[in-house]
Formats: C-alpha cells, structure tokens, sequence
C-alpha cells in the first residue's frame, strides 16, 4: 500500500457539518479500500471559477494508505458524489508520521487579496518609453498614404452555396433528378 495526499474539495453547505464531511470522505475511502491516516478541515474559499452552481468550496486535506489501482476508482465515486466538487491526490513517498502530523497541524495559506496581486494591478505599471514604436499619430498618417477605399478597384463577388461549384446553370429535367 502506498501513502497519498489528498485535497478534496465539499460543498460548502458541508462547513457548518463537519461530520457530514467528514462521513462522506469515509465513505469513498471504505469503498478504496483505503486506510485513513489523518484528515483535517482546511478552510472554505472562494473559488478561482464556478464549479457547478457554487462560487465557495470547502477545503478538507487527507492522507491515506491505498493500493496504486484503488485510485482510479476512489477517483469515479468522487466524480459521482454530489457534495464533492473535486479532489486532487499525490502519491506521497518520503513522508514520515511526524511529516504528516506536522502538515496537518499547519495553518493553510491565506489567500491573496485582489490588490495584492501584482499580475492584476495594471494601474502603477511604468511601461517605459516605448521607442520601439511610432506615435499612433504616425501610424494613422501612413493609412492615409494607401488611399481611400474608393480609389482601389472593385473586386468580383463570391458566390457561396450549393449551386457555386457546378458550372452548369441550364435548368435541371426530371429526368436529370430535379423537383418533380
């Protein structure tokens, strides 16, 4: 049997339960075959993007002994479950008891608030001099150098349908399998 990690993520009508959670994360791992070694409730958060009709998730973490082929099937009851949104489980090689118990005493890591986040702070953002281009000024002066529109010859129009790749336009016979 090999240890895993886990993360599922519940409904988050499951944060004020907790053994209601706690009971259907028992569930999938009798159904495994798997031996729970420790869980703990992580946190409930806002999720990234809506999974399903939820906009929060409730994060519980785990780690469990289970047979590498057990997985996959522990994976189809979850996608089966209605109270578990998602699960994410590594295998786990080089993780003591003492490792164990010691990540899941940690605090989870708090989540970045919008302002913190640079890649979306775009407003103080010094883009420099922008020498590698003209002035939009400059730009728009070189359209006028083409000419206008109504200065450039016509083109041909270009028949689309059915009918646009036979040669043929004499009207079809009965006898050639037309309307009847």
């Amino acid at each position: 049997m090999n240890l895993y990690e886990g993360m599922f993520l519940l409904d988050p009508a499951l944060a004020s339960d907790w053994e209601a959670a706690e009971a259907e994360i028992k569930r999938i791992f009798d159904r495994a075959g798997a031996e729970d070694v420790g869980h703990r409730n992580w946190d409930e958060r806002k999720l990234a993007y809506q999974i399903g009709k939820f906009r929060r998730g409730q994060y519980v973490l785990t780690y469990f002994k289970a047979d590498a082929e057990k997985i996959a099937g522990m994976e189809r009851d979850v996608q089966l479950s209605e109270l578990v949104l998602r699960v994410l489980i590594l295998k786990r090689e080089k993780m003591s008891e003492e490792d164990i118990q010691k990540s899941l005493a940690e605090e989870p890591p708090k989540a970045a608030r919008r302002e913190e986040r640079d890649f979306r702070d775009r407003g103080d953002r010094d883009r420099g001099d922008r020498d590698d281009r003209p002035h939009r000024r400059d730009r728009d002066d070189n359209r006028d150098s083409r000419g206008s529109r109504d200065d450039r010859p016509a083109r041909e129009p270009v028949s689309v349908g059915a009918d646009s790749e036979s040669k043929d336009d004499s009207p079809k016979t009965s006898s050639e399998g037309g309307d009847s």
